[in-house]
């Protein structure tokens, strides 16, 4: 079967497309988007359906990036569509929490958003193909994501998200490509094996097609789809005994009678936890198992009066015979502070802000003498820190020694001259030593007395790594 009866069959299976509608389709200028661009060119007739094209120049490659605007338009201008392009300095945007993939993720979706208001579409069309849906569940199983997580790519998402050639594989995109000779931009961060996606797509993939199973690609996309049927199902089920354990609910809070709750089956009360969070911000982005397990063992054993911060914005408390979720804004008279110990060496988890930090001891080898810290990662002088290590958030005369300067400054007054928003300024986590002395604030600076030196015999390596959203 051809490539394009293949589309129009995943097209009309999840009903993506209805006669009339306007489509946004995102074009980066790679093989993927350009294929996806043709296909519904050549299906538009058939679909009753118009298109509008959309490029995001993320201003992370130089002229490489510009290049590909200008492909793309030239490519939009050849078939006659309307185009949308912009440049956004993506790197400026990206928050303190957030990694440059799912921080572009975030910028890149809200202008698709955006662009469907302002040309008035019905749907966004997004270029994501089979291989991807296999790479996503490797990562997502890495990750330790539950069902929901293994589930991959949905082919619809909010009824507005299609994505038309999910169910056609890498190798037919490129002879398509071929075919109506078309070639594509090529992304040349697509080959560097620092992000995780790509390691998975380059290494691991290979290494299981060739010594474990050829088709691992295919099993991946099958498991995928039954494990998405399996929890359409469930959550119905879910759902018909959501009242037995919700005393209260609306549009700021769910209470779960603690009672009716611990006589269900543990399957249960995880997913009607993650309904009950679902239902507060719209989604389970960003909130995994961690965080379904710190709520689950709250209701379960927690003492009354206990409360956790949790992503997005929500704070879960234990009353008496009951747990409250809540938006924490319904809280700001008490405000939530977090403080933490931390394994040394080890991992320890941080809920409030989903991420782990990550400590290693080491001797210093020559080649790390001048070593510099990056935004989530940091070295330093071990033999400089006195006793246990914390995390905590900000609080009233914090200073520290911010690195290349030679007096202390206030932490208040570092936020300000560092243009930090006021309202992200209390989540930032402070590293700090037994005497409270600031040794790195997270994302942002390392204190220059701690900082590696020729004298340094011993370092402390420090990875924070926050949740996927």
């Amino acid at each position: 079967m051809e490539i394009k009866q293949l589309v129009l069959n995943t097209i009309k299976k999840h009903k993506m497309i209805t006669r009339g509608e306007k489509i946004v389709t995102s074009v980066s200028g790679g093989p993927d988007s350009m294929a996806l661009l043709y296909l519904l060119y050549d299906l538009r007739d058939e679909l009753e359906c118009t298109l509008h094209v959309a490029h995001l120049d993320h201003q992370l490659r130089g002229e490489e990036s510009k290049a590909d605007a200008d492909y793309v338009k030239d490519h939009a201008q050849r078939l006659g569509l309307d185009i949308t392009l912009e440049s956004i300095n993506v790197a400026k945007l990206i928050t303190p929490k957030e990694s440059i993939e799912s921080g572009a993720r975030r910028i890149r979706y809200d202008f698709y958003t955006r662009v469907m208001n302002e040309v008035k579409a019905d749907k966004i069309a997004l270029g994501h193909n089979s291989d991807d849906q296999a790479e996503t569940v490797i990562m997502r199983l890495l990750r330790g994501s539950g069902t929901k997580g293994l589930m991959g790519i949905p082919a619809v998402r909010e009824d507005k998200f299609i994505r038309p050639i999910i169910e056609i594989d890498r190798k037919q995109i490129n002879q398509y490509l071929k075919n109506i000779g078309i070639t594509a931009c090529q992304d040349s961060t697509n080959l560097s094996t620092y992000y995780l996606r790509n390691k998975i797509r380059l290494e691991l993939i290979p290494l299981l097609e060739k010594y474990y199973s050829p088709n691992i690609k295919q099993i991946l996309q099958q498991t995928a789809d039954i494990l998405r049927a399996e929890d359409d199902f469930l959550n119905q089920l879910i759902r018909n005994i959501w009242a037995e354990c919700i005393e209260k609910l609306d549009a700021h809070m769910v209470e779960i009678n603690d009672e009716d709750f611990k006589r269900k089956h543990i399957a249960v009360q995880r997913r009607l936890i993650r309904l009950a969070v679902e239902f507060m911000i719209g989604h389970l982005m960003g909130f995994d198992y961690k965080h379904v397990e710190t709520l689950r063992n709250l209701i379960l054993g927690g003492e009354t009066g206990s409360r956790i911060s949790l992503p997005h914005g929500i704070v879960a408390r234990k009353t008496y015979g009951k747990l409250i979720i809540q938006k924490d804004y319904l809280l700001e008279d008490e405000k939530e502070y977090f403080h933490h110990k931390i394994h040394v060496p080890g991992n320890t988890y941080i809920p409030e802000l989903s991420m782990t930090i990550e400590i290693n001891i080491n001797h210093l080898d020559s080649s790390l003498k001048y070593q510099e810290s990056g935004r989530f990662n940091g070295a330093f002088d071990y033999s400089k820190i006195t006793g246990y290590l914390q995390i905590r958030n900000r609080k009233p005369g914090d200073r520290f020694q911010p690195l290349g300067m030679n007096n202390m400054k206030k932490l208040k007054d570092f936020f300000i001259d560092e243009k930090i928003p006021v309202d992200i300024r209390d989540k930032i986590p402070l590293l700090t030593d037994e005497k409270d002395r600031i040794i790195w604030v997270v994302g942002y600076r390392i204190d220059d007395r701690f900082k590696l030196t020729p004298e340094t015999k011993e370092y402390m390596s420090v990875d924070v790594v926050y949740d996927s959203c």
